[in-house]
């Protein structure tokens, strides 16, 4: 799906993610504070593990049929890495 887009559109894709990503990063950052990543570490976050999940996802033969299913799968994606991420930094930061 990815490899399909032209670049104009890709980049689009990119901004428009990277943006809304952005948006809710500042929200997740009033509520998680230090337990976070910072506002633009939680958007970098969710990006790249939005385009990866897509990518990933392609790769393993999964074709999403329409662009509802491919933005569902990479917000999925997205908030489970945001979450793992989370976790590990909580449970390092206990320990150590």
């Amino acid at each position: 799906m990815l490899m399909k887009l032209d670049t104009s559109w890709l980049l689009f894709g990119i901004a428009a993610v990277t943006m809304l990503a952005y948006l809710l990063s500042l929200g997740l950052d009033a509520v998680m504070r230090e337990d976070g990543f910072g506002a633009l570490g939680n958007a970098g976050i969710i990006t790249v593990a939005f385009f990866a999940t897509i990518y990933l996802a392609n790769d393993h033969g999964i074709r999403f049929a329409s662009l509802t299913e491919a933005a569902f799968a990479g917000m999925s994606g997205s908030f489970s890495a945001l979450l793992i991420l989370t976790f590990a930094k909580a449970i390092l930061k206990r320990v150590i």
